[in-house]
């Protein structure tokens, strides 16, 4: 009886001992899947944020460009408004030193 208790009990230590291993084993396997899944997530995240920081970039460069532009233009346009202007004086001017007379 005590030979059976003493056996029975061996079988359970070493069924404990591979349970133990056998839950060891999965753990690690867990871990390492984990440890792949978090690389490929920050790759990811990394790939993500450089491609926003490459739009963000060109819409900067864009406005960079736009703000040019405007610019130009406003200069552009005061130039043809200040020519225009001094065209009309000029026009004024020699109306006045011919005296004429607008007919109206």
């Amino acid at each position: 009886m005590e030979l059976e208790q003493e056996k029975e009990v061996k079988q359970a230590e070493v069924a404990m001992q591979q349970a133990e291993d056998y839950l060891d084993t999965v753990m690690e396997d867990a871990m390492d899947e984990f440890r792949r899944f978090e690389v490929e997530m920050e790759r990811m995240a990394r790939n993500e944020l450089e491609s926003l920081e490459k739009t963000a970039e060109s819409a900067r460069n864009m406005g960079n460009l736009m703000e040019k532009a405007a610019t130009i233009a406003s200069t552009k346009y005061m130039e043809a408004a200040l020519n225009s202007a001094s065209a009309s004086m000029k026009t004024a001017w020699k109306g006045l030193s011919a005296k004429k007379v607008h007919p109206s």
